[in-house]
């Protein structure tokens, strides 16, 4: 049977302090953003001290890594990020952590001198990752940014700040990475053969992750437990509009219209884009095709359970990565595949009868919205 490590380190020296068994553990990773971990440890443990216990899960100070070790040894990384907040309950004499993923550090820092880069959209983003982490004393917490492995970008673009503002790191790499011609992006975490953990800043345009190969098949009946479909014009349309940088008789707009939604009697439902960050007509005439096929009415979206020790099983798969949904069920007695990615998850380690599950996040879910 599978089970999962907690190891707690400390964020400056990444001097191991403890490994603490957490129990009603909660773990959630996305992309483009970060992920939240809650989980809780008991005081007076046979074999640990309390006032280690303490000094290894103090907010701020302190990140954790949660392995999870299958059944031949192999311990993987799931989950990884800094100590926000612990509450103490002293009768039960119970600690409850709650912990951000380290793409939630910008949010924390304010930008202390003036920013003027232009360059390809990623370099940019990487620059402003360096500046933060170099920019005052104890900012460093070892993420490594890549300097040379980029790919060529066409997409230029540039981050202006002054110190004055006093803005967050996270606001100009939001307007990048979150842009309609933006890109993806994670903080990964690598154990290496010497037991040391790795940290490093992912990105990449226009998405992370793998391309579907056919390998990634999740089944109903099969891998998926639950799952739930919703079918919704909240964010659809027959007519879709986009409208790019400008105003008035100067704007930039691009139109995609489903002739067959309306000849199969739909009436019309116009749905607007604004992508106010897109200046070129090329480019926007590009998204609009893309955005008609997401929005095309009515719009679908899923909420996965899986079973994680079935094909494909959890670590087999990376944030990003493609998949696809083979359902054949009482909604789908034809059977229908759909084609989608992996933007985040939802882990629940073992239960006391043993079980584990995995909430797969899709594009276009509530808990992605």
């Amino acid at each position: 049977m599978t089970h999962y490590t907690y190891t707690f380190l400390t964020l400056r020296d990444e001097q191991v302090v403890e490994e603490i068994p957490l129990f009603g553990v909660f773990a959630q990773r996305m992309l483009n953003g970060a992920g939240q971990f809650n989980g809780s440890f008991q005081l007076d443990q046979t074999g640990k001290n309390n006032e280690d216990l303490m000094n290894a899960t103090t907010p701020g100070k302190t990140w954790l890594v949660m392995e999870r070790v299958d059944n031949s040894g192999v311990a993987t990384p799931v989950w990884w990020g800094f100590v926000w907040s612990r509450t103490y309950q002293s009768q039960a004499k119970v600690c409850q952590l709650f912990a951000f993923g380290f793409e939630n550090y910008p949010t924390k820092q304010i930008i202390l001198s003036d920013i003027n880069i232009t360059g390809g959209q990623m370099n940019v983003f990487c620059q402003l990752w360096t500046h933060m982490q170099s920019s005052a004393a104890g900012r460093n917490i070892n993420i490594n940014i890549p300097t040379s492995s980029l790919p060529s970008e066409s997409i230029i673009k540039t981050a202006t700040v002054l110190a004055t503002d006093y803005k967050y790191y996270n606001s100009p790499m939001e307007s990048l990475a979150n842009a309609s011609d933006g890109f993806d992006w994670t903080i990964q975490l690598t154990k290496q053969s010497n037991n040391v953990y790795r940290k490093d800043l992912r990105l990449q345009t226009p998405t992370l992750g793998q391309a579907n190969n056919g390998a990634i098949n999740f089944e109903y009946p099969g891998t998926i437990l639950n799952y739930y479909r919703t079918d919704s014009m909240a964010e659809a349309g027959t007519d879709v509009y986009l409208f790019g940088k400008g105003e008035g008789s100067t704007q930039l707009v691009s139109f995609f219209e489903w002739n067959g939604l309306i000849g199969s009697g739909f009436p019309r439902w116009d749905i607007e884009v604004n992508m106010k960050d897109v200046d070129s007509q090329v480019q926007l005439d590009g998204l609009a095709e893309q955005e008609a096929i997401k929005r095309k009415a009515p719009m679908p979206t899923f909420v996965l359970n899986t079973k994680s020790d079935r094909d494909p099983v959890f670590g087999s798969w990376s944030l990003g990565d493609g998949c696809s949904l083979i359902l054949n069920d009482a909604a789908h007695p034809d059977g229908i595949v759909i084609d989608t990615r992996i933007v985040g998850f939802e882990l629940h380690p073992q239960s006391a009868d043993g079980s584990e599950e995995v909430k797969l996040i899709l594009p276009g879910d509530a808990t992605n919205a």
